[in-house]
């Protein structure tokens, strides 16, 4: 019964019209072939103007035309539904990814305040229930903001409010305010910075690109893995990569995981939070500022190295030129 079913799969209907096209095609051209002298001569006896040469292959054509225009429409039409099918499978995945995520830190939320509630703790106790409160609270926090800005990112949509800024300091700023999550994670962090760069930037945009490539970093990497940020300075662009010793990703992955609601699926990663909204929303920003966003990794178990690559504020430029000129 399923094999029965498995035949009226949309892909092997489309195949089978394609091929029944075809078919039936070369069964009319091979037909008019073998007939149409029969057909002219016979037309001739009756009226010899009505069948011309040149008429009869500008019919011939024009059947051919109208073929090729409704297999055309029947890809087409492929296309869409296999577009929308894929839309409505992340869809659901991400509905049901995002169920998860938002009962487990509440679960975790209401068990600890009940505990306090109706037990007496110890103030060790209670000072380690508040923490925990507090990172599931952080966790709520950043996977509801990734939903609301995933619906608001649109490059033709967005109003950010640039502003220069060294990136060094940015960047200490950021890793500074995650630090207990790196302690969790008992994660070393290694700032590269040989040379700063002065951006124009949204801070508050570019500073929820780098929280979840770190957060990527951390949830997709065993504890106690190192993280290193290296800042690289060309003559248009700064360069960011974070590299990571994680899980790595494969050829099917590199080329989907900026995608919406795209999330790695292997026996690894299934038990990972997260909704598949933090790279495309980073991508997203990284090209409100006129840059590019990349990933590469050598393979599974051999970590990644995401890169930012942003344009330098062309006046800090003008200003190094004009004091280079003074000296």
């Amino acid at each position: 019964m399923r094999k029965l079913k498995a035949l009226f799969h949309p892909i092997f209907i489309f195949i089978g019209v394609q091929v029944a096209w075809i078919v039936l095609m070369a069964v009319w051209i091979n037909w008019y072939l073998k007939n149409s002298r029969k057909i002219q001569e016979f037309a001739q006896k009756i009226r010899p103007d009505l069948f011309a040469d040149e008429l009869n292959w500008l019919i011939l054509l024009e059947g051919c035309l109208l073929m090729l225009i409704i297999l055309a429409g029947v890809y087409i039409i492929f296309v869409y539904w296999n577009k929308q099918a894929r839309l409505n499978r992340l869809q659901s995945n991400f509905v049901s990814s995002v169920s998860h995520e938002l009962k487990s830190p509440l679960a975790s939320i209401q068990l600890y305040l009940e505990t306090m509630k109706y037990q007496k703790v110890s103030k060790e106790e209670s000072d380690e229930f508040v923490e925990m409160m507090l990172t599931d609270t952080e966790r709520l926090a950043s996977l509801i903001n990734n939903i609301l800005e995933s619906s608001k990112y649109d490059p033709k949509n967005m109003q950010l409010q640039f502003q220069s800024v060294q990136l060094g300091t940015f960047l200490r700023e950021v890793v500074e305010g995650l630090k207990r999550q790196f302690e969790e994670r008992n994660c070393e962090v290694k700032l590269e910075i040989t040379e700063d760069c002065e951006l124009m930037l949204d801070t508050r945009a570019m500073q929820m690109v780098f929280n979840n490539l770190i957060g990527n970093a951390l949830r997709y990497s065993p504890i106690g893995a190192p993280l290193t940020i290296r800042v690289r300075k060309g003559k248009k662009y700064c360069e960011i990569d974070f590299i990571d010793q994680g899980m790595g990703l494969g050829k099917k992955d590199l080329k989907k995981i900026f995608r919406k609601f795209y999330r790695v699926t292997n026996k690894k990663s299934q038990n990972i939070e997260g909704a598949g909204l933090g790279l495309f929303i980073s991508k997203e920003i990284v090209r409100t500022h006129k840059g590019q966003m990349r990933v590469s990794s050598e393979g599974p178990g051999k970590g990644s190295v995401f890169t930012v690559q942003l344009p330098r504020d062309k006046n800090s430029k003008r200003q190094t030129a004009a004091n280079r000129g003074e000296e």
